[in-house]
C-alpha cells in the first residue's frame, strides 16, 4: 500500500511522541529528570539545619535572659577608687539604668565607650550579680606631673593625658611638648616618657628626699633640662635616649644617684649646686656652685 510522505512523517511523530511519553513514565518511575548534585544539597541541608538551630537557640535564650523580667535591674552599685569622678558621673555617662534588663547590654561595649569618654579613668570592671544587681568599680589613674605651664591636663606613669581637675600645682611641670601631647585621651611621645621616669624615680627611691623637681623642659629631644625646686638647673642626657631603650630605668636610677650625691656634697662643704651637667659619663659631671 502506497502512503503519501505527509502520511509517512505523521506516522514517525507518533512514533517519536511514543517514545519521548515512554521516557518521561521511566524517569518518573525511576531518578527525577533533574536532580542536585549530592555537593550542593547536602551543604544546602546543612546550612539550613544550623541556621534553624541558631534561630531556635537565640529565641531560647532571648526568653531565657534578655527579654526575661526575672533579670531586670534592681540595684546599680558603684564605688569609684579615686578622688575625682563621682558615683552620679558614672551613672550618668553608664547607659543603663535600674528596670532595664542585666543581660541586655554587653559589659564589654559599656566598658570600651566609658573609657573612651573618660580619660581619667583607668579602668572600669562590670559585674553582674544575679539576679538584678551590675556592680561597677571605676579605678582613676594617678597624675605623677602636669603638662605646660599653665594647663590643666595631667599625665600618670603610663604615659596617658587627662584633664587634673583639683591639686594640680603640687606635681612637676613637663614643659616643650609637642601639640598633639596637649590633648586628653592620648598618649605622650617618648621625649616625655623620659622625663616621665625621672619623675618616677624621685617618686618611688630614696634619691627623692633630695631631689625636689619643679619642672622639666623635653623641648631638646635628646637632653632634658631639670629644674628644681630650690632653683638648680640640671642637664640629664643618656645614649639612646631618642629609643625606646629597655635600661632608660636603670640609666635615669644612675644619674639621679650622681645628682643626689652632688647636692649633698655642696651642702656639706657649704655651697649651693646651681648648675649640674650629667649629659656625660658618670665620671664626669661638671657643676658649678657658689
Amino acid at each position: 500500500m502506497w502512503f503519501s510522505k505527509n502520511d509517512k512523517d505523521r506516522n514517525e511523530d507518533r512514533r517519536g511522541g511514543a517514545s519521548r511519553a515512554n521516557t518521561r513514565r521511566e524517569q518518573r518511575a525511576g531518578e527525577p529528570a533533574f536532580a542536585l548534585p549530592r555537593i550542593v544539597w547536602i551543604p544546602l541541608v546543612v546550612f539550613s539545619a544550623v541556621a534553624v538551630g541558631a534561630l531556635l537557640t537565640w529565641k531560647t535564650s532571648a526568653m531565657l535572659f534578655w527579654e526575661n523580667p526575672a533579670y531586670a535591674i534592681q540595684k546599680i552599685e558603684i564605688r569609684v577608687d579615686g578622688p575625682t569622678l563621682t558615683a552620679n558621673y558614672v551613672r550618668k555617662h553608664m547607659p543603663v539604668s535600674e528596670g532595664t534588663n542585666i543581660f541586655a547590654s554587653s559589659l564589654q561595649k559599656l566598658r570600651k565607650d566609658f573609657l573612651q569618654q573618660t580619660p581619667i579613668a583607668k579602668s572600669i570592671t562590670l559585674h553582674r550579680r544575679l539576679p538584678g544587681t551590675l556592680d561597677i568599680t571605676v579605678v582613676e589613674r594617678t597624675p605623677i606631673a602636669r603638662l605646660g605651664r599653665w594647663g590643666t591636663l595631667a599625665v600618670d606613669r603610663e604615659g596617658y593625658v587627662f584633664d587634673l581637675r583639683a591639686g594640680g600645682r603640687d606635681y612637676p611641670v613637663v614643659s616643650g611638648c609637642g601639640s598633639e601631647t596637649l590633648k586628653a585621651g592620648v598618649r605622650v611621645d617618648l621625649p616625655v616618657m623620659n622625663a616621665l621616669e625621672i619623675v618616677d624615680c624621685c617618686n618611688r627611691t630614696k634619691v627623692g628626699e633630695r631631689v625636689k623637681i619643679a619642672s622639666l623642659d623635653v623641648s631638646q629631644k635628646t637632653t632634658i633640662e631639670v629644674y628644681l625646686q630650690a632653683g638648680e638647673r640640671i642637664k640629664i642626657g643618656w645614649p639612646d635616649m631618642d629609643q625606646h631603650d629597655p635600661e632608660v630605668r636603670q640609666k635615669v636610677e644612675r644619674k639621679l644617684a650622681a645628682l643626689a650625691a652632688a647636692l649633698r656634697a655642696s651642702e656639706e662643704r657649704g655651697k649651693r649646686l646651681v648648675n649640674l651637667d650629667l649629659t656625660f659619663t658618670d665620671q664626669y659631671i661638671p657643676g658649678q656652685e657658689y
